[in-house]
């Protein structure tokens, strides 16, 4: 489980379930919890871009650079929540 201790938290900083769709991010996570360590295997490390793809269950991210261009995970909704991003302000609508 993530803990404030493991979460670098920004001012605009939002949990990743509450990025609108299409809205893009930066992962804002570090420490060596085992969710975290799933989720760096997964691509979601410490400022990698994310786009919404689709809010809900699950939660379906696109991860920009990884994979060797452009791959999706899904999310169940909890782990989501969990995971902060600092908004990028360029795409907010």
């Amino acid at each position: 489980m993530l803990t404030d201790q493991t979460m670098d938290i920004a001012t605009n900083s939002v949990p990743l379930t509450e990025l609108p769709r299409g809205q893009r991010g930066r992962v804002q996570m570090n420490g060596s919890t085992e969710e975290v360590k799933m989720l760096r295997a997964m691509g979601l490390r410490p400022n990698a871009s994310v786009t919404m793809c689709r809010l809900g269950e699950p939660c379906i991210v696109s991860l920009s650079g990884a994979c060797g261009g452009g791959c999706r995970i899904g999310l169940a909704k909890e782990i989501a929540g969990r995971v902060m991003v600092s908004v990028d302000t360029e795409t907010q609508k």
